[in-house]
């Protein structure tokens, strides 16, 4: 926390709470919004209205960086901002495709994209780490504060409000593979990296409080959340997770250790909400439908099938650039005003490229081969919990993008992931560098008292 003077006339806001108050609100503004956790919820319009602003402050932003940079000479370009370039180049190409392909004016497909536009916060709390008006602690704490925050209203909506009344909007759904209840469509990005932030902490730290914290957010996932595709990409996270953090030693004690309870609480909770237990059955039986070759669909995966047709057709009219995204305020009802009922969303890493092309989609994506490759690079930096759990936070996030469209209408979590592991690669650079100036002073120092030894 920064010192205040007494005797210092001020009245700015840094005056009165100080700096460090005022970063770390901006930091939990900054996750809140650019994560879109509140668009998913009862007050969709405020979190609009509350995004078209930021978005503006943080075009604002990038222009005020860019000038300073050219106006300084500094036209130097690190891989992690030459890749942001390009990846904000997508909805230019995507509007052109809508152009050529639809005509729709390129100013509409821009701004269907205004969303995407989001990647710049994460880059702003990049540039800040770079210059130290915040420290990577700071990001971590306030992280996990908002993560705990998001948890804490998603159980309290959850458990103590019913969703029945926000079916109409994007809040809550119901769907009759999930045994017809109404549940809420709450953002799960911080619950995930809750999840993971915790388990990686308690296997580090060896205390088993921190498991305790780490399942009160795998609980809500599994229980509260009710959808196939978050617990298959959590649940695909923490697998490989077990399998790469742990010792084969430690692999076996905590799976036998772990064998029987999770037979007992399982058998345990079937006898008592046998219910719950068909309802998963039926959802995951009907996932299965959409699969090649299986039963006949019905329901939610029909329409699903059907989507997925529409992709595949219009992938072959236009396999390199795509067909780009139609907005609602050109055409009504966007996609749906030329193919009847198609959300590219529905269909995942397909509706990517059904928008992008392969070449666009091969664009977005590589942010998972650009984190593996920096993440490698990593020498130095060990056992830190926060970039363990960022890394098996993005494995969660590539998992859950093969079959939804969050990858672009949620660009800023997959984002923030990639900027803080390429930060944290620079640090280990610069820490690299230090333990060899630190080497070969030592060795300098010894062969100096070698040389006295010599002559004495």
């Amino acid at each position: 926390m920064s010192t205040i003077s007494v005797s210092r006339k001020t009245s700015s806001f840094e005056g009165i709470m100080g700096r460090s108050t005022l970063i770390s609100i901006f930091l939990f503004f900054n996750f809140m919004i650019s994560y879109r956790v509140l668009l998913v919820s009862p007050i969709p319009e405020v979190e609009l209205a509350v995004e078209l602003v930021y978005i503006a402050v943080l075009l604002g932003y990038l222009v005020y960086r860019i000038v300073n940079r050219v106006v300084a000479g500094n036209l130097s370009f690190n891989t992690l901002e030459l890749y942001l370039f390009v990846l904000m180049l997508l909805p230019v190409q995507a509007a052109l495709a809508s152009y050529f392909g639809f005509g729709q004016p390129i100013i509409y497909g821009i701004g269907t994209y205004r969303d995407f536009y989001m990647i710049i916060g994460p880059l702003a709390i990049y540039n800040m780490l770079r210059s130290k008006l915040v420290t990577i602690d700071q990001v971590e704490r306030m992280f996990v504060l908002t993560a705990w925050t998001c948890l804490a209203l998603f159980y309290g909506m959850s458990l103590f409000t019913n969703p029945d009344k926000y079916l109409e909007g994007a809040a809550a759904g119901s769907n009759t593979a999930k045994g017809g209840d109404s549940y809420y469509r709450f953002n799960m990005a911080f619950v995930f990296f809750g999840t993971f932030y915790y388990f990686i902490k308690a296997i580090y730290r060896s205390k088993k409080i921190y498991f305790v914290y780490g399942f009160i957010f795998l609980i809500y996932v599994v229980a509260l959340r009710f959808d196939r595709t978050s617990m298959a990409a959590l649940g695909g996270g923490l697998f490989v997770m077990f399998f790469t953090s742990l010792t084969l030693k430690r692999q076996a004690l905590i799976f036998l250790s772990a064998v029987t309870p999770t037979i007992i609480l399982g058998y345990g909770g079937f006898l008592l909400f046998p219910h719950v237990y068909l309802q998963y059955y039926d959802m995951f039986l009907d996932a299965l439908a959409t699969l090649p070759g299986s039963f006949v669909a019905k329901g939610q995966e029909s329409v699903r099938l059907d989507e997925l047709r529409i992709a595949l057709e219009n992938i072959k009219e236009r396999p390199f650039f795509g067909n780009g995204k139609i907005s609602g305020r050109w055409v009504e009802g966007g996609y749906n005003h030329f193919f009847g009922f198609f959300y590219a969303s529905d269909v995942g890493i397909f509706g990517q490229v059904f928008m992008y092309g392969f070449v666009g989609a091969f664009v977005l994506y590589f942010q998972f081969i650009f984190a593996v490759i920096y993440s490698t690079k990593i020498k130095h930096i060990k056992r830190n919990v926060f970039l363990v759990a960022l890394k098996y936070f993005l494995v969660a996030l590539a998992l859950d993008s093969i079959t939804n469209g969050y990858l672009t209408i949620y660009a800023a979590q997959s984002v923030t992931a990639v900027v803080l592991i390429y930060y944290y690669y620079q640090r280990d650079r610069i820490l690299g560098v230090e333990l060899k100036m630190d080497k070969a002073l030592e060795e300098t120092a010894n062969l100096e008292r070698r040389k006295k030894n010599l002559i004495a």
